[in-house]
């Protein structure tokens, strides 16, 4: 079975959930993504409204990392039976819900969040190769969000804005650095044959090594360039420029040869910021 074909088997991924310890987060945790979260929806204005809805939550911490936060009303869904027994054990808080349900037909009654989150499950959907899939998912948030609600969208790739057009509307798109976890397994595959399972790694201290040195030098640089973005987005906010022209800035501060010729070795990850309108 090639790579697309597991990730698109909902067997590979309950038997991986099955076999798995602890907790691991795609891309970055909650403390990466802090700073939009409380821009777009502070946890204040989520005791006011509805339950925030995280699709395909996994074996991450990020659904407990948000209710820490202050976001009391959680609802975590995935389609691993394994995933969800483990999180339900581990995080059982008053508040929080989680539940097995396929996030391309789910049965709750349309408009029941104001927030919904997907960190990595489209991703996963799209190395299946068929945009249908994805855009089932997509349209099946947009259905149980309220009007105007938002969907904050975390994504390996910067182009997923064209199964993101009919009913929303984008708000913000923004590049985020990664964990110092995601980033240092980052480093650790893209030394890695193709195919080879990254445990092949471990046996090799010297990999080891390279990698963390490697890592740590990502996280500097991603970490100067998100206090520069910040610094130049309050200057141009200062000018009275438009969120448009924010993100444009944002861009050009970045420069598209962020993203390399590796994408493995990619320190960043992308956030969409978008609203739910009229279709």
């Amino acid at each position: 079975m090639t790579t697309v074909e597991r990730y698109a088997n909902p067997d590979f991924w309950d038997a991986r959930f099955q076999g798995s310890e602890g907790l691991f987060d795609w891309y970055a945790t909650y403390a990466e993504l802090k700073d939009t979260f409380e821009e777009f929806y502070p946890a204040e204005q989520s005791k006011q409204s509805s339950p925030v809805l995280v699709v395909g939550c996994g074996n991450s911490a990020f659904s407990s990392e948000l209710y820490a936060a202050g976001y009391l009303h959680i609802t975590s869904i995935d389609i691993s039976a394994s995933a969800i027994s483990k999180m339900q054990e581990q995080f059982n808080l008053p508040g929080m819900s989680w539940q097995v349900m396929d996030a391309t037909a789910m049965s709750f009654q349309d408009g029941t969040f104001n927030l919904a989150v997907d960190k990595g499950t489209l991703d996963a959907m799209m190395t299946s190769g068929s945009d249908e899939i994805a855009g089932a998912m997509v349209s099946e948030i947009w259905r149980v969000l309220q009007p105007d609600g938002l969907l904050i969208l975390i994504s390996h790739s910067g182009k997923r804005l064209k199964l993101l057009t009919d009913g929303w509307q984008c708000l913000e798109l923004r590049r985020c650095r990664l964990s110092p976890q995601a980033t240092f397994i980052n480093m650790l595959r893209s030394k890695l044959p193709p195919g080879a399972p990254l445990r092949d790694a471990f046996q090799q201290p010297e990999l080891l090594q390279e990698a963390g040195e490697e890592a740590k030098q990502a996280l500097r640089k991603m970490a100067f360039i998100d206090a520069f973005r910040v610094f130049k987005a309050r200057k141009r906010a200062q000018a009275g420029l438009s969120r448009t022209e924010l993100v444009q800035a944002e861009e050009e501060l970045r420069g598209a040869k962020d993203e390399g010729s590796d994408p493995r070795r990619q320190p960043f990850c992308w956030i969409y910021v978008l609203r739910k309108i009229a279709r």
